[in-house]
């Protein structure tokens, strides 16, 4: 039996058999719910609110260990364990959104030459004549192969079906694009062809178009990775595509469909930029990709089996750079496009990692230099005594706004900036609007300032008597926002259960630099560059990065935020054929340090973890 459930404030109606959970309504209705765990129950991040409990299922265990009496009394339930048996209004709190995200898509640039892989060819063509009635594919294949060129070949039948109307239509003009010998894509004469560039972060995407004639970024673009739905880090992930009947296909779907709405939405940027003879763009001229993500997002991307990513020693199916048609995993492009991978480095270090040290030409630095890039993992690489090695560590679900009781994405409404004023904690807020919980440059704020004034100290621990402390229901706290100006009318607090999250998150990272730091013989007074590449890179105050130990205490002249470095190296990639080859060079060069089965993780990690 089909039962009705309508989202609010969202205004998203869906049909769906009874008995399933609010959180797949949503997804099936393509409502975002946040669902950190990846619908386990037990993040408490899916919480939605029901007028009416006649239709849904009764609180379960899982349920009753997350939420509180009052929770449950008021209508609070979890999206994820909550049955729906009739029709249902579900209301969506901003918190357990996962609201449009601000994404970064801006990095540093460096000059590099333009040697697209793709050659485009303007050519003319003798017409055919009742005296010469060689077939329109051998016309244009003889004149490409003039000047001693390998004969052409074409791999896609729908290029060679578009030949014969163009000729005709262009007086025998045509443009051809050339990946070697291969044709892989016609054209009327000046018509453009474009190159796209994405960066597929677990929780956000970057795209970059890109003419393949002139190599100019035409428009770029940032947009959330629809695969939250099913589980906010990769591990969530990964055991939804090996728990669920046909799990591996329905992340691959909504990331491609993802990936070709991005497509579209560059080329109408691209198309109103406000000049008056602006090209009309189309995805289907898009003739070559490079994309980038972490071992498991390339697989996903590909349909790849992850089962064995997640599983002790953490193998990945392939690691090569890989050339595959973009036709092969369904993306709307050029018939004959091709996506370039990158190369993984190993299970936790892809793709995107190696191409943010492409983009900041860490492998070409002198010195001991640390390039780091934050997001949902963290993968770290570190240049000393004539070695480049790289390792991953799990930190990024806390500075994304997991596991913190009032934490969320850098969505409008997010806390990004405090600082204490008149024995206060001051703040601003993304959009400056009414706050709505903290994201993770705003978490890094509070713990630093609490730090500095002696509100908590180096273990972390709050002192009650401190007046920026109160006691909450269970823990001590630190009041940020009090619900007279918040857009939840609740309390923003901070807690020690919160403080010891991103203890355990800095901990990870702090003790990833300090054991590659000890498998090159340096030490952290050594680093004469450090590298802080991604969206939360971007953001975070370095100042209170290094104020609680997340950061060696070097110099802060000696730090570079890049921006979205990952993103700037798959573009370098696209339009230079000698910088994915620096890419490949990369790839084979880096020497991988898996921390689970080092004897030192442990000692550092708790080192680490004082603030």
């Amino acid at each position: 039996m089909k039962i009705e459930v309508d989202f609010q404030p969202i205004g998203k109606h869906v049909k769906i058999d009874s008995g399933a959970t609010i959180l797949e309504a949503a997804q099936e209705a393509g409502v975002g719910i946040s669902a950190i765990c990846g619908g386990a129950g037990s993040c408490g991040a899916c919480r939605v609110h029901l007028d009416d409990q006649e239709q849904v299922s009764k609180p379960n265990e899982t349920e009753t260990d997350v939420l509180d009496a009052e929770d449950l009394t008021e209508g609070i339930r979890l999206a994820c364990q909550t049955k729906i048996y009739g029709d249902t209004r579900v209301e969506v709190p901003p918190e357990s959104m996962t609201a449009t995200q601000r994404t970064q898509v801006e990095g540093d640039e460096i000059d590099f030459e333009f040697e697209p892989p793709v050659e485009i060819k303007d050519l003319s063509l003798s017409k055919a004549r009742s005296t010469d009635l060689q077939a329109d594919f051998e016309r244009l294949s003889a004149v490409v192969s003039e000047n001693g060129r390998p004969a052409m070949q074409c791999r896609r039948l729908n290029i060679i079906k578009q030949i014969p109307g163009l000729l005709r239509q262009n007086k025998w003009k045509i443009r051809a694009g050339l990946r070697g010998d291969e044709l892989v894509s016609v054209s009327a004469p000046g018509a453009p062809v474009l190159g796209l560039a994405v960066d597929i972060g677990t929780t956000k995407v970057a795209g970059y178009l890109v003419d393949m004639v002139s190599g100019t970024t035409l428009a770029m673009k940032g947009i959330m990775n629809p695969q939250i739905a099913y589980g906010e880090d990769v591990m969530a992930r990964i055991t939804y595509s090996t728990m669920h009947e046909n799990g591996l296909n329905i992340l691959q779907t909504a990331i491609v469909d993802a990936l070709n709405e991005l497509a579209r939405d560059l080329c109408i940027a691209a198309g109103s930029n406000g000049e008056e003879e602006t090209p009309d763009y189309q995805p289907s001229q898009i003739v070559e990709s490079v994309m980038v993500g972490n071992t498991a997002m390339h697989h996903l991307l590909l349909g790849l089996p992850v089962e064995q990513l997640g599983l002790s020693p953490y193998v990945a199916a392939v690691t090569s750079p890989l050339d595959i048609k973009a036709d092969e995993i369904n993306l709307a492009f050029s018939a004959g496009a091709t996506i370039h991978l990158l190369a993984n480095i190993a299970g936790f270090v892809g793709a995107d990692h190696l191409s943010m040290l492409l983009a900041t030409n860490t492998h070409k630095k002198k010195g001991v230099v640390v390039s780091l890039d934050i997001g949902t993992n963290t993968e770290i690489t570190l240049i000393a005594n004539g070695r480049m090695i790289s390792c991953s560590t799990a930190s990024g679900p806390a500075f994304e706004g997991a596991h913190i009781r009032h934490g969320m994405r850098a969505a409008e409404g997010a806390i990004e900036r405090v600082q204490i004023v008149d024995n206060k904690l001051a703040f601003q807020t993304i959009g400056n609007v009414a706050p709505i919980g903290l994201c993770g440059s705003g978490i890094l704020d509070v713990i630093a300032q609490l730090k500095l004034c002696g509100a908590m100290n180096d273990k972390g621990a709050l002192d009650e008597k401190h007046p920026l402390i109160r006691r909450g229901e269970k823990l001590l706290e630190a009041l940020i926002a009090t619900g007279e100006i918040t857009g939840t009318d609740h309390d923003i607090v901070l807690s020690r259960g919160d403080i010891n999250e991103v203890q355990m998150a800095k901990g990870a990272m702090r003790a990833g630099i300090e054991l590659l730091l000890d498998a090159a013989g340096a030490t952290a007074g050594d680093i004469d560059e450090f590298i802080i590449a991604g969206a939360f890179g971007s953001y975070i105050s370095v100042e209170a990065a290094v104020a609680i130990g997340m950061f060696p205490d070097i110099p802060l002249d000696r730090f570079r935020q890049v921006g979205n470095a990952a993103g700037i190296g798959a573009k370098q990639a696209l339009l230079s054929t000698t910088r994915r080859a620096e890419a490949a060079g990369i790839g084979k060069q880096v020497e991988y340090l898996e921390l689970t089965v080092s004897e030192k993780f442990q000692e550092e990690f708790l080192k680490a973890m004082y603030m």
